[in-house]
């Protein structure tokens, strides 16, 4: 009998499948990296990428903007704005001219105990962060047009900095392909208009022709939304980057800085030679669960179910671990649940697109498609309308889904 191991929110849940069943467990790597986590980050802004380092691309400015992710995405921001601030007040710009805005795209504000949280207190009154502002037009500022996007506007801080210094980790991102990058200025920043037009890109991206789901995760090469988003970041001309790669225990064993495509681009080859992830293939059953800030909700968790579509065959069942302390993570997903068929779903976002519609749309078409037993704190009352399978815990769903099912190979994404 095999045992996996499958993230749960803020714990891991062991889970028997029966022997009769083949059964491949991919773990990540666990260890702590050993390296020191603020010489890498060091080493990556005194030798970036395409771009001076940032002690000379910050000489003489009046007022530089860090920004970085909000409470949605771990990146230990924490550890690697020592560095920065460090070259900042070297170039002459001290804490009273560095101005930390907190990326939330259309995300809820995160709240303040949990930004002190991802700072310290110290940092916190020191640098005094602000959340950008998506839904307060007087708090953004036009800097541009895109040709797919259309207006391009940020938050007045960014806007208005001299140097906008953007930062994040990388990890693979089901629409963008790898998260960082450009997606800090966009939808990081922006104003909501402009990141509803950026995110209408992603519907062709996630959704084939026929109406099945797919995930462009790992992808950039043909990606059009990451185009889009790299093309935007690129004619700001003041954004200069940082993105790290964290290990499983949340160190920074790799960095790389500089100009927004080429600092990425290597940031993405970090990842992919600490993780080397093994490539899909189909199997009977996947098992799959997600730790850390993104099992808070079902918008976030949705990543999770998207990395199990790419690992079974046609019709195969999915068993999905979600807390969703949270719930739904947004008022507006649940209605579009009940917006008729998946074809007419698909007709209303087309016609009036919105990016929780489209995640409702993805979990809707995935639970047609496939079997899908939840394990989840959210009500069995929402579930099932959704067209999910909710279970009691994670050894009934696997149980349940052998048992319902003609499973002899299984994947456990741990």
């Amino acid at each position: 009998m095999t045992e996996a191991h499958i993230g749960y929110g803020d714990h891991r849940i062991a889970v028997r499948l029966p022997p009769e069943v083949d059964t491949r467990v991919l773990q990540v790597p666990t260890t702590v990296s050993g390296h020191d986590s603020l010489a890498v980050v060091a080493r990556a802004i005194d030798e970036p990428h395409g771009a001076p380092p940032l002690e000379e691309a910050a000489r003489g400015a009046g007022t530089v903007a860090v920004v970085i992710p909000d409470g949605t995405r771990q990146a230990a921001a924490d550890l690697y704005l020592l560095p920065i601030l460090s070259r900042l007040a070297r170039a002459g710009v001290g804490p009273e001219r560095t101005k930390l805005v907190i990326a939330r795209g259309i995300h809820a504000a995160t709240p303040r105990r949990y930004v002190e949280g991802m700072l310290g207190r110290e940092m916190m009154d020191v640098l005094r962060p602000v959340q950008s502002a998506p839904g307060s037009p007087e708090m953004n500022v036009k800097v541009g047009d895109d040709p797919e996007i259309g207006p391009i506007r940020l938050h007045r801080m960014v806007a208005e900095a001299d140097l906008v210094v953007l930062s994040g980790s990388v990890r693979p991102h089901h629409l963008a392909g790898f998260g960082g990058g450009p997606k800090a200025l966009v939808p990081g920043v922006a104003q909501r208009e402009t990141v509803l037009a950026a995110h209408r890109l992603t519907l062709d991206a996630l959704v084939r022709p026929d109406g099945t789901i797919r995930s462009a995760a790992g992808t950039l090469e043909g990606n059009s939304f990451y185009a889009a988003l790299l093309r935007t970041a690129r004619a700001f001309e003041k954004a200069w980057l940082l993105n790290v790669v964290l290990d499983m225990e949340g160190s920074i064993c790799a960095a790389a800085a500089g100009e927004v495509g080429e600092a990425h681009s290597a940031a993405v080859d970090a990842w992919r030679a600490t993780y080397a992830p093994a490539e899909p293939e189909p199997y009977d059953l996947a098992i799959v669960g997600i730790e850390g800030p993104q099992a808070s909700n079902l918008i976030q968790g949705h990543k999770a179910l998207l990395r199990a579509l790419a690992w079974v065959k046609p019709g195969a069942p999915i068993v999905w671990a979600i807390r969703a302390p949270d719930g739904p993570g947004h008022p507006s997903l649940l209605p579009w649940f009940g917006a008729g068929k998946p074809p007419r779903h698909l007709a209303a976002l087309r016609r009036d697109f919105h990016p929780y519609g489209l995640t409702a749309y993805s979990m809707r078409r995935i639970a047609k498609d496939h079997p899908v037993y939840i394990v989840s704190e959210m009500s069995r009352d929402i579930l099932r309308p959704m067209g999910f399978l909710p279970c009691k815990d994670l050894q009934s769903a696997v149980d349940l889904a052998c048992s319902e099912n003609d499973v002899k190979r299984a994947v456990a994404l741990s």
